[in-house]
């Protein structure tokens, strides 16, 4: 059973103390909150209440959002309430509205952050700017009967801020939040379930195995554990493997480290004989060497003994050289002190001088500066004369000026009336100032009463033209109660109704022409309202009526149930007047699949209800209850007896017997036959509930048939205008009225403020004027007065300037005076160094003489006793040379001593008795030496102690007993890879089932789906696995857009967004009947679509939420033995859009518009509440 499609208003809610009530029916809350947060339902004549017996949401699964309220959150301020449907919730409004806010909203408000949404990290930034508080409160279902209220109330104290948790009004901590998600499970995080606005283009480059995890997670979290268990098993078991292979590789390796070490073993004692050998034959030849160094000792000490002796000798020779060559030294030193002292005196002569050349250079220049000075200052009296002239003349100027301008001022008070000092013009100018500024808000607000008028008389217009206009509101009622298909084709025809009068030429052309015009300039507003007119013009040339059901007007309202059981059948019918236009009935039948009439006969008798018949009871025959165009009725009875169908009034057969109906409908039969001069033998007539038909057999006149069957006395499709509607009617006419004759007055005040304003302005621009003028004045007389003070004080500083310039002169005659003065002075100073400079430079002349002649004697003295010096110096370094070898070799038989006694303690008592019996001589004894060396080479890399030849005897015990325990190993992980095996089996056993009847279920959904959208469309899905123990699964999406084209992996690079968008969505609604969760989230996934896919989605939406509908066209009739597939419950969905496209029709989907953002004012929406508790 379908429903009309429901639109909500979701829109700030203001404080207030007035209590809403809503009259759809509510599921009771787990101890709900409290609060000032409702929600406004907008369903003008749309609204149609749940089926009997079912509650709001009854088919809803657990864990789905019965509503949302936020407040201070992001673009919302006052508490905003948004209270879903079960089914298909299509959250509809302009960018920058808070659709995505809503979506974010979801995440924090059940425990998730901000990773999901790909957009600002920190919490605070979500709030409101501005606002230090806000809260976040959503209702899930539990079961039938209970919700769950999670509430997240935030709080911002000192830039930091500070979430609380209550569940059900108990104070809860995040961990209880979180085990909230596992028992409702929520997958916010898996992009099946939950895809907001950020992370859309993230699906399309999932990688195939992240897409094999979200699968599973959206239809069973079990499913995905388990596959998490196979993993780690299947990794834990070729860990184990590789253990076994490493302990088999480490085993063979430490059995060969063994042999080598008993290798190492054997070497090693060969080589300790070999080592005893070499020990005995070094101390011996400690023993030899330490004899022949005591041998040179002795040679030593005597050779020193004899060039001491020499030396001595040699020295008496020197001594008288060695005493003449101190003696001159001593006297060089002496003079080369005395030179120094008279060098640094001269040195300090030269300085004075050149000090006293600066300092006499400065002065000179001092004296021609102040010379210059007093050359500028006679030059400067001269030309002050001359400027003193002009200042003169000036000031007589600005003196002139300002008398014609006092005189202005005075003429000026004279002609306004009113004295110096006086504001009156300022208060007239502010008074003047007041009245315009209280004439632009008095004009501001006629202007908003006229924009309130306007728009409240183009809604009470319109409303005025929906409630009076029958026609489209049956039609809508008739479109909404029908099958699918049927909708679709009636649709399709009205959609493509300008094509077919053109092809078939049913209209003239400039009819076409004439609405193509009216198109153009925004008279006919959209291409649906173009196809009415069209289709009205056709009825009114008696071309084609269709559907009949738009046609027909019930009068007796009371019998409409009655009326509609019997035109039902051909409400979706279409009448052809021309039947002789074959090649448009053709088109009609074949290419729309239309049901189509035509007329056969132009005229039917009609009975009327005669007084007999009253009395008997009948009220009025069939054709009586409705008004249509003739040709419409006459068409209907060429198929419907509704001039011979009548109604009987309710209680006409009470107490009657069978043979009193039976003359009752003989009589009527007479009757009839009389009035249509036809005969009749039959009869279809209406009592109460019940539908009578009577006939008499063809073969005996005596047999008949005389059956009933019950109907519905309510009334689905027909539409009346009922006296509740007339009266609203009444009410909307009379404001319409009201809001004219309100706009005409509005309109006399609004020119007479326009006068009154534009004399106003004329008064106060003449005012500015004067005024403006006024200050000019002022301000060149400010200017005026400033420079004559100027003036004055320039011509006081010249004539004080003069005396200034005499005393300056005399100053500087006086500075001029004292400079030569000091200039005199350092010149007799100069003179005076120069007399001491030539006295030290003779002393120092004098004394470098003898110091010459003192260096010349010493050096002919050296040069006489050199051969002596040379053979002194030469004994000298020979005595050094003998007494370094003796220290050598004293030292040298130290160590040999030292070396004998450790060598000798480590020799035992036999090896220190055959040390006694070697008679070798010391070459001999490193011939053995080396032979020795040669043999250890061989054993190079072996140890070389006795501690070193234990370890490797430990170390050998140690790698048996390790070998030993790896052994015991392999058996321990044997047994273990076993048991991981077998537990692998187990799991794959029943989950590999599952998967592949889940991939069976998802490609025929898929292919059913993408088939829906376009017959030459085309998808399917590929599992791939590693092996046969499923250790790595991917899952591939793969599409074709072309009947011909072969199926392609969907990706970035093969296909364009429009396709990747229509294949993620058909793909996320494949799965839904598989899972558990309570509601999916699609932010803005249908925008990259066109026109055409995007309505095809909307439609197959609209089967998807009705699961009969669903049974009946997508049902899959497979034995499913490992999986269950729920049919029955109704999946909630939230698809968020920024605008919608025209000419859609919503069946079975709630639509929620959000009226916020710029352009909404508060309280703009006030009286849609008023309007709302009406209904």
């Amino acid at each position: 059973m379908t429903f009309p499609s429901k639109r909500k208003l979701v829109k700030p809610e203001q404080f207030s103390g007035k209590k809403k009530t809503n009259v759809r029916g509510r599921v009771k809350a787990e101890k709900r909150s409290v609060g000032n947060v409702v929600s406004n339902v907008v369903d003008a004549a749309l609204v149609s209440a749940l089926p009997v017996g079912l509650a709001r949401g009854s088919r809803l699964k657990k864990g789905a959002i019965i509503e949302i309220t936020v407040f201070n959150w992001m673009v919302f301020s006052g508490p905003v309430t948004l209270k879903a449907e079960e089914g298909i919730n299509l959250i509809a409004a302009a960018n920058a509205s808070g659709k995505s806010s809503l979506v974010c909203a979801l995440v924090f408000g059940l425990g998730y952050t901000s990773s999901i949404l790909s957009r600002n990290k920190d919490l605070i930034n979500y709030i409101k700017k501005g606002e230090k508080k806000s809260f976040i409160e959503i209702v899930l279902k539990k079961d039938e009967r209970t919700n769950t209220t999670i509430k997240r109330i935030m709080h911002i104290s000192q830039n930091k801020l500070e979430s609380f948790w209550f569940v059900n009004c108990k104070k809860v901590n995040q961990t209880d939040i979180q085990e909230l998600q596992k028992e409702f499970h929520l997958n916010l995080g898996n992009l099946i379930t939950f895809m907001p606005q950020e992370n859309v283009s993230r699906f399309s480059r999932l990688s195939p195995e992240e897409l094999f995890e979200c699968t599973l997670m959206a239809i069973d979290k079990n499913l995905l554990d388990r596959y998490d268990d196979l993993k780690k098993l299947i990794k834990e078991k070729k860990e184990g493997e590789n253990n076994m292979q490493l302990l088999e590789h480490q085993v063979k390796e430490e059995e060969k480290r063994i042999n080598d070490l008993e290798e190492k073993k054997g070497k090693f004692e060969n080589l300790k004989k070999l080592l005893a050998k070499v020990k005995i034959y070094r101390v011996k030849k400690s023993i030899m060497a330490m004899s022949a160094k005591k041998k040179q000792l002795a040679d030593v000490r005597a050779k020193v003994d004899s060039l001491v002796k020499e030396k001595n000798e040699h020295f008496e020779t020197l001594k008288q050289y060695l005493s003449e060559l101190e003696k001159c030294h001593k006297v060089i030193n002496h003079l080369s002190e005395k030179l120094s002292k008279e060098k640094s005196k001269i040195k300090e002569a030269t300085s004075k001088y050149v000090k006293i050349n600066v300092q006499l250079e400065e002065i000179e220049a001092e004296i021609l500066g102040e010379e210059k000075v007093m050359e500028d200052a006679v030059q400067h009296m001269h030309e002050n004369e001359e400027y003193i002239k002009n200042l003169d003349k000036k000031k007589k100027k600005i003196e002139e000026e300002l008398e014609q301008i006092e005189k202005f001022f005075q003429e000026r008070a004279n002609q306004m009336g009113i004295q110096k000092g006086e504001d009156n013009p300022n208060a007239l100018e502010k008074a003047l100032q007041e009245e315009l500024k209280n004439i632009a808000n008095t004009n501001k607000q006629f202007l908003m009463r006229k924009y309130a008028l306007q728009t409240e008389h183009a809604s009470l217009i319109e409303k005025l033209q929906k409630r009076q206009n029958y026609q489209n509101i049956q039609e809508e009622k008739f479109l909404n109660n029908i099958e699918f298909t049927l909708r679709e084709r009636i649709l399709n025809y009205k959609r493509n109704i300008k094509s077919i009068v053109q092809t078939h030429h049913l209209l003239s052309e400039s009819f076409l022409e004439e609405m193509r015009k009216k198109y153009d300039l925004s008279k006919i507003t959209n291409q649906n309202e173009m196809n009415g007119a069209i289709i009205d013009e056709l009825s009114k040339q008696n071309i084609i009526y269709g559907p009949l059901c738009k046609y027909i007007k019930c009068i007796k309202p009371q019998f409409d149930y009655v009326l509609e059981f019997s035109l039902k059948k051909y409400f979706n019918s279409f009448l052809l007047i021309e039947k002789e236009n074959t090649s448009l009935l053709e088109s009609l039948y074949k290419t729309y699949k239309l049901s189509v009439i035509t007329m056969s006969k132009e005229n039917h008798k009609m009975c009327h209800v005669t007084s007999e018949m009253r009395e008997r009871g009948v009220e009025c025959f069939i054709y009586e209850l409705f008004e249509s165009p003739e040709i419409v009725k006459n068409g209907l009875m060429n198929f419907i007896p509704i001039n011979v169908s009548f109604v009987v009034r309710e209680g006409s057969f009470k107490n009657k017997t069978t043979k009193d109906i039976t003359n009752f409908n003989n009589f009527m039969m007479r009757e009839i036959s009389k009035q249509i001069n036809e005969q009749v033998s039959s009869l279809l007539y209406f009592c109460e509930q019940n539908a009578h038909r009577y006939r008499i057999s063809s073969y005996n006149k005596n047999v008949f048939i005389d059956n009933f069957a019950f109907i519905d006395r309510r009334c689905k499709i027909l539409y009346y205008i009922s006296s509740e509607v007339k009266k609203d009617i009444d009410a909307l006419e009379k404001r319409r009225k009201e809001c004219e004759s309100e706009m005409d007055t509005l309109k006399e005040k609004m020119d007479e403020l326009d006068v009154l304003k534009k004399q106003k302005n004329d008064q106060h621009n003449n005012l500015i004027l004067q005024k403006s003028e006024a200050n000019i004045r002022k301000k060149k007389k400010a200017l005026l007065l400033k420079e004559l003070q100027t003036v004055e004080q320039n011509l006081k500083l010249y004539l004080k300037g003069e005396q200034l310039i005499d005393e300056k002169k005399n100053r500087i005659t006086k500075q001029i005076n004292h400079l030569n003065e000091k200039k005199i002075k350092l010149c007799s100073d100069y003179f005076d160094t120069l007399k001491e400079h030539k006295g030290n430079d003779m002393k120092a002349f004098s004394i470098w003489k003898k110091l010459s002649q003192w260096k010349r004697y010493l050096l002919l003295i050296k040069s006489e006793n050199a051969e002596s010096e040379k053979k002194h110096e030469l004994l000298k370094s020979q005595i050094d040379l003998e007494n370094t070898k003796h220290a050598a070799l004293t030292r040298d038989i130290e160590e040999l001593e030292n070396l004998i006694k450790v060598q000798k303690a480590e020799l035992s008592k036999e090896e220190l008795k055959s040390l006694n019996e070697i008679k070798v001589s010391l070459e001999e004894i490193d011939d053995i030496l080396q032979q020795c060396a040669i043999q250890q080479k061989i054993y190079n890399n072996l140890e070389k102690n006795e501690e070193k030849y234990n370890m490797l005897v430990l170390s050998i015990e140690r790698h048996n007993e390790n070998v030993k325990q790896k052994k015991e190993q392999l058996i321990n992980l044997g047994k273990e890879i076993e048991t991981q095996g077998k537990q692998i089996q187990f799991i794959l056993s029943n989950w590999v089932n599952q998967i592949d009847e889940c991939i069976l279920f998802l490609n025929h959904n898929l292919g059913k789906f993408i088939a829906f959208i376009n017959p030459d469309y085309g998808a399917k899905i590929e599992l791939v696995k590693k092996n046969d123990l499923y250790e790595r699964c991917e899952l591939y999406i793969k599409v074709k857009f072309k009947k011909t084209a072969p199926f392609l992996l969907l990706s970035v690079s093969h296909q364009s967004g429009g396709e990747r968008s229509l294949t993620t969505m058909l793909y996320i609604l494949s799965i839904q009947k598989l899972t558990k969760n309570g509601f999916y989230v699609l932010d803005e996934l249908n925008q990259g679509l066109d026109q055409t896919n995007e309505k095809k989605i909307f439609e197959l939406l609209s089967c998807l939420s009705n699961p009969t509908m669903y049974k009946q066209h997508f049902m899959h009739h497979h034995d499913y033995k490992h999986i269950e597939i729920d049919y029955q419950s109704k999946p909630q969905y939230f698809i968020l859009t920024p605008q919608i496209i025209r000419d859609i029709f919503f069946k079975d989907i709630t639509v929620h518009y959000l009226f916020n953002g710029f352009g909404v004012l508060s309280g703009q929406f006030d009286e849609v509440d008023g309007e709302l508790d009406n209904l």
